[in-house]
């Protein structure tokens, strides 16, 4: 991999190529509708990995609302949705400056906490994301369609003492 690597926001243009990396990486396929509508919504938080002019891994990821406090003051969380890189520029540190990426744009925005689900076997990825500083919160069984557990993994700001 040469140094050309750029990590820039996806685009509703990145969807076509977004969908082949899902498919070839990933055995949770989503359809146009479900790409199109993270990328419509929520694209700012979103990101691309292209190395000569090639996308070569994305990240979705989105800023939920999760409840509001008892004073009516509402709760944000971010949640990474999707990430996958190609398998011959995996171990190169892409998904880590996609996740970078996509992290500090939700951080200046002022969110302090970032989930995930990930596949239970899927060592690579949690092995990436505790890099990251996320940390196991709990794991839900049968929550893949094959019926594989995924583990929720979570990052939170660190507050000064």
């Amino acid at each position: 991999m040469s140094s050309t690597l750029l990590i820039r926001q996806a685009e509703i243009s990145d969807i076509k190529q977004i969908m082949e990396i899902n498919k070839l990486c990933l055995p949770e396929n989503y359809s146009f509708d479900f790409f199109y509508h993270i990328l419509s919504n929520y694209g700012e938080d979103c990101a691309v990995a292209i190395e000569e002019e090639e996308i070569i891994g994305y990240v979705l990821s989105r800023i939920e609302k999760t409840f509001v406090s008892l004073i009516g003051i509402p709760n944000f969380k971010g949640h990474i949705i999707s990430i996958a890189v190609l398998p011959e520029f995996r171990r190169k540190n892409v998904g880590y400056k996609l996740m970078k990426f996509v992290m500090e744009r939700m951080i200046n925005k002022g969110i302090n906490t970032i989930y995930l689900e990930v596949r239970k076997s899927n060592y690579p990825a949690i092995e990436l994301y505790k890099k990251l500083n996320y940390n196991f919160k709990r794991q839900i069984e049968n929550y893949y369609r094959d019926g594989e557990a995924a583990l929720i993994m979570e990052w939170k700001k660190q507050t000064a003492n």
